[in-house]
């Protein structure tokens, strides 16, 4: 039994791993020297909202605000960055998730044309969504 559910928990691990955030665009290893464009997440939405650039270009969303943030491809073989905590520790913590680790950012590069639509995680109901159009 116990190879059975060896087995199982492989095959399985394999199929869950088989997508990449390239995929839909986007890719957290920066290559050295690539153009960088930021955009910021504060208060419940991104500055700017929209971006645009060409492919190869690094995005790097970093946290400005109060509380935790994500910035989430809204393809679901898209890039995901987890919460990105804002630059200061959070006394309290209005709308959870929250994390007491100050400070984050995310790069994502993207290395095919495309219009990509993204949310944050925790404020899609807040209206918390952007888009990162990449022309060649």
């Amino acid at each position: 039994m116990r190879v059975r559910s060896e087995a199982f928990l492989l095959v399985f691990a394999a199929a869950c791993g088989g997508s990449s955030p390239t995929s839909a665009g986007g890719g957290n290893n920066p290559p050295p020297g690539a153009p960088t464009v930021s955009v910021a997440m504060s208060e419940y939405r991104f500055r700017p909202d929209t971006v645009r650039v060409t492919v190869g270009t690094v995005v790097r969303w970093s946290n400005e605000g109060t509380v935790d943030h994500t910035a989430t491809s809204d393809s679901t073989n898209g890039w995901d960055s987890g919460a990105v905590a804002p630059p200061q520790p959070q006394m309290t913590c209005p709308y959870p998730p929250c994390d007491k680790t100050p400070g984050g950012s995310f790069p994502s590069t993207f290395t095919a044309a495309g219009t990509y639509p993204y949310h944050c995680a925790f404020h899609v109901a807040l209206g918390m969504r952007g888009v990162v159009i990449v022309t060649p």
